[in-house]
Protein backbone atom coordinates (compact mmCIF):
# COMPACT_ATOMS: atom_id res chain seq x y z
CA UNK A 1 0.00 0.00 0.00
CA UNK A 2 3.30 2.35 0.19
CA UNK A 3 3.34 4.74 -2.49
CA UNK A 4 7.02 5.18 -3.23
CA UNK A 5 7.10 9.11 -3.53
CA UNK A 6 4.96 9.53 -1.10
CA UNK A 7 7.23 7.10 1.26
CA UNK A 8 10.47 9.22 0.49
CA UNK A 9 8.71 12.36 0.99
CA UNK A 10 7.79 11.18 4.44
CA UNK A 11 10.90 9.62 5.53
CA UNK A 12 12.90 12.82 4.62
CA UNK A 13 10.12 15.10 6.74
CA UNK A 14 10.59 12.58 9.97
CA UNK A 15 14.31 12.77 9.25
CA UNK A 16 15.01 16.11 8.74
CA UNK A 17 12.05 17.56 11.56
CA UNK A 18 12.64 14.69 14.12
CA UNK A 19 15.92 13.42 13.80
CA UNK A 20 18.64 15.81 12.16
CA UNK A 21 16.88 18.19 14.49
CA UNK A 22 16.87 18.13 18.54
CA UNK A 23 14.02 18.20 20.21
CA UNK A 24 14.89 20.24 23.57
CA UNK A 25 16.27 23.52 21.93
CA UNK A 26 13.52 23.60 19.99
CA UNK A 27 10.49 23.31 22.92
CA UNK A 28 12.61 25.58 24.74
CA UNK A 29 12.49 28.24 22.35
CA UNK A 30 9.84 30.84 23.70
CA UNK A 31 6.12 30.79 22.09
CA UNK A 32 2.84 31.89 23.11
CA UNK A 33 0.52 30.86 25.70
CA UNK A 34 -2.20 28.78 23.39
CA UNK A 35 0.84 26.77 22.19
CA UNK A 36 1.19 23.48 23.73
CA UNK A 37 4.49 23.01 24.13
CA UNK A 38 4.16 19.43 25.40
CA UNK A 39 2.16 18.37 22.39
CA UNK A 40 4.92 19.17 20.74
CA UNK A 41 7.34 16.86 22.72
CA UNK A 42 5.14 14.29 22.02
CA UNK A 43 5.18 14.60 18.25
CA UNK A 44 8.52 13.48 18.54
CA UNK A 45 7.94 10.16 20.36
CA UNK A 46 5.33 9.61 17.60
CA UNK A 47 6.94 10.77 14.42
CA UNK A 48 10.26 9.24 15.24
CA UNK A 49 7.86 5.87 15.96
CA UNK A 50 6.04 6.66 12.60
CA UNK A 51 9.82 6.85 10.79
CA UNK A 52 10.80 3.41 12.33
CA UNK A 53 7.97 1.79 11.99
CA UNK A 54 8.23 3.31 7.81
CA UNK A 55 11.33 2.10 7.41
CA UNK A 56 10.88 -1.15 8.16
CA UNK A 57 7.65 -1.17 6.38
CA UNK A 58 10.55 -0.02 3.07
CA UNK A 59 12.42 -2.90 3.33
CA UNK A 60 15.37 -1.24 5.64
CA UNK A 61 17.81 -4.11 6.82
CA UNK A 62 16.65 -4.98 10.03
CA UNK A 63 20.09 -3.83 11.21
CA UNK A 64 19.80 -0.36 9.49
CA UNK A 65 16.85 -0.30 12.51
CA UNK A 66 18.56 -0.17 15.63
CA UNK A 67 19.74 3.41 15.29
CA UNK A 68 16.20 4.59 14.84
CA UNK A 69 14.69 2.69 17.46
CA UNK A 70 17.28 4.07 19.52
CA UNK A 71 16.28 7.50 18.59
CA UNK A 72 12.68 6.96 19.40
CA UNK A 73 13.23 5.49 22.77
CA UNK A 74 15.11 8.28 23.63
CA UNK A 75 12.17 10.52 22.72
CA UNK A 76 9.87 9.15 25.12
CA UNK A 77 12.67 9.00 28.14
CA UNK A 78 13.16 12.70 26.88
CA UNK A 79 9.50 13.55 27.21
CA UNK A 80 8.59 11.32 30.49
CA UNK A 81 11.42 13.44 32.17
CA UNK A 82 9.86 16.16 30.78
CA UNK A 83 6.37 15.21 31.72
CA UNK A 84 6.34 13.34 34.05
CA UNK A 85 2.73 12.88 34.44
CA UNK A 86 2.52 11.02 30.77
CA UNK A 87 1.50 7.52 30.48
CA UNK A 88 -0.20 5.14 27.97
CA UNK A 89 -4.42 4.64 29.18
CA UNK A 90 -4.71 1.48 28.24
CA UNK A 91 -8.39 2.22 27.98
CA UNK A 92 -7.83 4.20 25.08
CA UNK A 93 -7.25 2.23 21.65
CA UNK A 94 -4.26 3.90 20.80
CA UNK A 95 -2.25 4.36 23.94
CA UNK A 96 -3.08 0.22 24.13
CA UNK A 97 -1.69 -0.49 20.26
CA UNK A 98 1.35 2.34 21.96
CA UNK A 99 2.59 0.10 24.63
CA UNK A 100 2.23 -3.17 22.77
CA UNK A 101 4.05 -1.66 19.81
CA UNK A 102 7.04 -0.41 21.99
CA UNK A 103 6.91 -3.70 23.88
CA UNK A 104 7.10 -5.63 20.62
CA UNK A 105 10.08 -3.71 19.45
CA UNK A 106 12.33 -3.65 22.49
CA UNK A 107 11.72 -7.42 22.29
CA UNK A 108 12.05 -7.96 18.20
CA UNK A 109 15.37 -5.64 18.14
CA UNK A 110 16.91 -6.89 21.35
CA UNK A 111 16.65 -4.28 23.27
CA UNK A 112 15.61 -5.57 26.74
CA UNK A 113 17.08 -2.52 28.65
CA UNK A 114 13.93 -0.50 26.80
CA UNK A 115 11.23 -2.86 28.92
CA UNK A 116 11.77 -1.41 32.07
CA UNK A 117 10.81 1.73 30.59
CA UNK A 118 7.84 1.31 28.62
CA UNK A 119 6.26 -0.29 31.74
CA UNK A 120 6.56 3.18 33.49
CA UNK A 121 5.07 4.67 30.90
CA UNK A 122 1.51 2.35 31.47
CA UNK A 123 -0.99 4.24 33.40
CA UNK A 124 -2.00 0.90 36.24
CA UNK A 125 -4.51 2.25 38.07
CA UNK A 126 -8.08 1.01 37.69
CA UNK A 127 -9.50 3.98 35.97
CA UNK A 128 -7.37 4.28 32.77
CA UNK A 129 -6.73 0.41 32.66
CA UNK A 130 -5.71 -2.63 34.26
CA UNK A 131 -5.30 -5.43 31.57
CA UNK A 132 -4.49 -9.45 31.66
CA UNK A 133 -2.70 -9.19 28.30
CA UNK A 134 -0.21 -6.65 28.55
CA UNK A 135 0.71 -8.06 32.34
CA UNK A 136 0.87 -11.63 30.92
CA UNK A 137 3.18 -10.15 28.22
CA UNK A 138 5.57 -7.98 30.63
CA UNK A 139 5.29 -11.01 33.01
CA UNK A 140 6.98 -13.23 30.55
CA UNK A 141 10.24 -10.61 30.47
CA UNK A 142 10.69 -9.93 33.93
CA UNK A 143 8.10 -7.07 34.79
CA UNK A 144 4.86 -7.55 37.30
CA UNK A 145 1.99 -5.53 35.99
CA UNK A 146 -1.77 -5.37 37.25
CA UNK A 147 -4.63 -7.05 35.48
CA UNK A 148 -6.97 -9.39 35.72
CA UNK A 149 -9.39 -8.74 32.36
CA UNK A 150 -9.20 -8.03 29.38
CA UNK A 151 -9.98 -4.51 28.38
CA UNK A 152 -10.15 -4.82 24.19
CA UNK A 153 -11.71 -7.95 23.74
CA UNK A 154 -11.59 -7.17 20.18
CA UNK A 155 -9.39 -8.08 18.24
CA UNK A 156 -6.85 -8.91 21.54
CA UNK A 157 -9.35 -11.84 22.64
CA UNK A 158 -7.31 -14.04 19.73
CA UNK A 159 -3.82 -12.81 21.33
CA UNK A 160 -4.59 -13.66 24.86
CA UNK A 161 -5.64 -17.03 23.92
CA UNK A 162 -2.65 -17.88 22.20
CA UNK A 163 -0.82 -17.36 24.92
CA UNK A 164 -1.59 -20.46 26.64
CA UNK A 165 -2.52 -24.34 24.97
CA UNK A 166 -0.90 -26.96 22.84
CA UNK A 167 1.02 -25.60 19.94
CA UNK A 168 -2.03 -26.29 17.53
CA UNK A 169 -4.18 -24.20 19.33
CA UNK A 170 -1.13 -21.58 19.47
CA UNK A 171 -1.40 -21.13 16.03
CA UNK A 172 -5.06 -21.40 15.29
CA UNK A 173 -5.32 -18.22 17.71
CA UNK A 174 -2.55 -16.75 16.08
CA UNK A 175 -4.25 -17.18 12.57
CA UNK A 176 -7.51 -15.67 14.09
CA UNK A 177 -5.86 -12.79 15.01
CA UNK A 178 -4.01 -11.62 12.30
CA UNK A 179 -6.80 -12.12 10.14
CA UNK A 180 -9.17 -10.10 12.76
CA UNK A 181 -6.55 -7.29 13.03
CA UNK A 182 -6.43 -4.54 11.14
CA UNK A 183 -10.63 -4.73 11.43
CA UNK A 184 -10.10 -4.57 14.94
CA UNK A 185 -7.96 -1.85 14.75
CA UNK A 186 -10.52 0.59 13.43
CA UNK A 187 -10.90 2.82 16.25
CA UNK A 188 -6.87 3.77 16.41
CA UNK A 189 -6.54 6.95 14.62
CA UNK A 190 -4.16 5.58 12.20
CA UNK A 191 -6.20 3.31 10.85
CA UNK A 192 -7.36 3.92 6.87
CA UNK A 193 -4.30 6.60 6.83
CA UNK A 194 -3.42 4.47 3.51
CA UNK A 195 -6.92 5.79 1.90
CA UNK A 196 -5.98 9.38 2.28
CA UNK A 197 -5.58 12.00 -0.45
CA UNK A 198 -1.90 11.96 -0.31
CA UNK A 199 -0.49 9.02 1.44
CA UNK A 200 2.50 10.99 2.45
CA UNK A 201 2.45 10.06 6.22
CA UNK A 202 1.60 6.52 6.00
CA UNK A 203 3.67 4.44 7.88
CA UNK A 204 2.48 0.83 7.30
CA UNK A 205 0.51 -1.76 8.74
CA UNK A 206 1.68 -4.17 11.46
CA UNK A 207 1.12 -6.90 14.45
CA UNK A 208 4.49 -6.60 16.10
CA UNK A 209 2.87 -8.04 18.76
CA UNK A 210 1.96 -11.18 17.20
CA UNK A 211 6.00 -11.32 16.39
CA UNK A 212 6.81 -11.35 20.32
CA UNK A 213 4.56 -13.66 21.48
CA UNK A 214 5.48 -16.09 18.38
CA UNK A 215 9.19 -15.49 19.45
CA UNK A 216 8.77 -15.51 23.09
CA UNK A 217 6.23 -18.36 23.07
CA UNK A 218 8.38 -20.19 20.69
CA UNK A 219 5.33 -21.07 18.34
CA UNK A 220 5.96 -22.76 15.08
CA UNK A 221 4.67 -19.86 12.80
CA UNK A 222 4.00 -21.84 9.60
CA UNK A 223 0.63 -21.81 9.28
CA UNK A 224 0.63 -17.84 9.91
CA UNK A 225 4.00 -16.67 8.44
CA UNK A 226 3.26 -15.20 5.42
CA UNK A 227 -0.98 -13.11 6.21
CA UNK A 228 -0.88 -9.78 5.65
CA UNK A 229 0.76 -7.26 9.03
CA UNK A 230 2.86 -10.40 10.30
CA UNK A 231 6.41 -9.39 11.05
CA UNK A 232 8.01 -12.58 9.73
CA UNK A 233 11.65 -10.93 8.50
CA UNK A 234 11.63 -9.38 12.15
CA UNK A 235 10.60 -12.76 14.23
CA UNK A 236 13.14 -15.05 11.94
CA UNK A 237 15.92 -12.51 12.65
CA UNK A 238 14.90 -12.23 16.85
CA UNK A 239 15.32 -16.07 16.58
CA UNK A 240 18.74 -15.72 14.56
CA UNK A 241 19.66 -13.59 17.46
CA UNK A 242 19.10 -15.70 19.76
CA UNK A 243 20.48 -19.08 18.38
CA UNK A 244 23.61 -16.67 18.29
CA UNK A 245 23.22 -16.27 21.49
CA UNK A 246 22.05 -19.54 23.30
CA UNK A 247 25.35 -20.69 21.11
CA UNK A 248 27.64 -18.52 22.67
CA UNK A 249 26.65 -19.02 26.26
CA UNK A 250 27.09 -22.51 26.08
CA UNK A 251 30.66 -22.20 24.60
Amino acid sequence: MLQEAAYLDSISFWQEFYVEREAEPFLKIERPDYVDVEMLSWDWCYESLNLLIALYSGGEPIKSLEFYAEHMFNQFQRHKRSYPEFSFKLREPDAYQFALWLLSLAVLLDMPERIEQIAGYIRDDPDHGQDLLIRQLFTRVGINLPGQALIHLRPYAELLQALDGEQAEQQQAMRSYLKKWYRGMRNCSWHDLHKARSDAGFFGYWAFEAGMVTVLWGVDDTPYRDLPYYPKDLVDDARERQIVRDFEEGL
